[in-house]
């Protein structure tokens, strides 16, 4: 199929609502409009025949960004989030399908444990004694439009097509509208479905590049970059790979100069990458990794204390599903998912101890699963166990369960659909806290 051919299939009407009911209906964000996905539904038809037809004919353009800031902790300057519309949202994920597949050959999309498992497997190699790793100052901000277009225009010559990513990496993010407001004219908003496979668009020459070289292992997850080298060459390896970046607008810095920032190190006195902490043969999460899963584990028994139902089934479901992580929408989510190349098992003995102790410190009666065995059940029986639940094998009969024995709805009186999309909307929302467990995971 052409490219024309792929586009117009994943901005097809039909395709259009699909993607709303698989990424859009149960989120809660609202854009600038403040319209939210419920008040979306009732216009559904007409909105995504507007999309629809104004995609294909070249003509649609974003809306304006609401800006949502995250801290990234204390004395840091937060991050900004670009919250779109609901109708841009759709838009967006269907340009993300899109981009992902007509680069399906060119880029390659590893989860962060899947890259952590190749850069376990290349140490215990026993080839590399060093390692870089490399800090990418304000990436999303610095990604030059002319440059992107320039990379883009090798797969796609339409220029339509082209325009549309344009206006989503153009729109502006604003905290309040103003006819004053005028495009961006550099960077990519962070935060969009789109945002990462066009960082990886960006970066495919320099991937390219930097993973045919024999003498080193070469790893990037967004803006985290890590190379395994022999320890002669790796100030000259460093310095070649802060210049490549430089020449397409990125500041990386250089380790030699800014060494709090960037670094060069024996992979014999241990290094931390994507939230992980490598020394020797032992592989373990990084303390401000663990620290953070703590704070949400006392969050949920003081969610509890305060709650005016005080029900401990329903902070039992919460703390199992923080335990265990669970399989959303055909993805692994939670932090034994993340955190699954660990070989740390006194860690895990710890969270259970821990948790132990803020039961008896809630005083409440319940007995949780156990960090131990959901880690072993992810390890070995991953497809096979009952232990870490899979939703999307629920039919309606336990959709029901779980409305109304954790959350206390009556769905005596809900038609079937209305059960599917309960059921979705309220675990969206406890399935995205579990995603935040693991959310910027490469900052102290």
């Amino acid at each position: 199929m052409t490219v024309g051919g792929k586009f117009e299939k994943h901005f097809s009407v039909e395709n259009l609502k699909e993607t709303f009911v698989s990424h859009v209906a149960y989120s809660r964000a609202t854009g600038i409009d403040n319209l939210d996905q419920y008040s979306f539904i009732a216009q559904l038809d007409d909105q995504v025949e507007i999309l629809s037809r104004k995609c294909l004919a070249g003509t649609y353009k974003f809306t304006k960004y609401k800006l949502k800031l995250v801290s990234k902790g204390r004395n840091k300057v937060p991050r900004e989030i670009s919250i779109p519309t609901v109708r841009d949202r759709i838009a967006l994920r269907s340009l993300c399908n899109f981009l992902a597949d007509i680069y399906q050959k060119d880029i390659e999309f590893n989860l962060p444990q899947n890259i952590v498992k190749k850069v376990k497997n290349d140490i215990g190699s026993g080839g590399y004694d060093t390692c870089i790793k490399l800090d990418v100052a304000d990436f999303y901000p610095s990604i030059r439009h002319k440059e992107m277009v320039s990379r883009l225009g090798k797969k796609i010559r339409n220029k339509d097509i082209k325009n549309i990513i344009l206006s989503a990496i153009t729109s502006p993010t604003v905290s309040v509208s103003r006819v004053t407001d005028s495009p961006s004219n550099k960077g990519v908003p962070q935060g969009l479905a789109v945002s990462n496979i066009l960082a990886a668009i960006y970066l495919i020459n320099i991937d390219r590049y930097l993973s045919s070289i024999d003498s080193i292992k070469y790893y990037r997850y967004v803006d985290d970059v890590l190379i395994l080298c022999d320890g002669k060459i790796a100030d000259e390896i460093a310095e070649m790979v802060v210049g490549r970046f430089r020449r397409i607008g990125l500041k990386v810095y250089d380790p030699l100069k800014v060494p709090e920032k960037s670094s060069i190190g024996l992979v014999s006195k241990g290094f931390s990458y994507l939230g992980y902490f490598f020394s020797g043969s032992d592989v373990t999460a990084r303390v401000g990794s663990v620290d953070r899963l703590r704070q949400f584990l006392v969050s949920i028994f003081t969610g509890y204390k305060y709650s005016k139902q005080k029900s401990e089934e329903f902070l039992l479901w919460r703390l199992n599903l923080r335990i265990t992580g669970c399989i959303y929408e055909n993805k692994s989510k939670g932090w034994l998912f993340f955190f699954s190349e660990i070989n740390d098992e006194h860690l895990l003995h710890s969270l259970d101890h821990y948790i132990n102790k803020l039961i008896k410190r809630f005083d409440v009666g319940i007995i949780p699963k156990r960090f131990v065995r959901a880690f072993k059940e992810l390890s070995y029986r991953k497809y096979e166990t009952n232990y870490i639940p899979n939703f999307d094998n629920y039919d309606l009969g336990k959709m029901k369960e779980v409305l109304v024995k954790y959350f206390g709805l009556d769905v005596s009186k809900y038609q079937d659909d209305e059960i599917e999309f309960e059921f979705k909307k309220r675990l969206s929302r406890q399935v995205k806290d579990l995603q935040v467990d693991v959310m910027d995971f490469s900052y102290s």
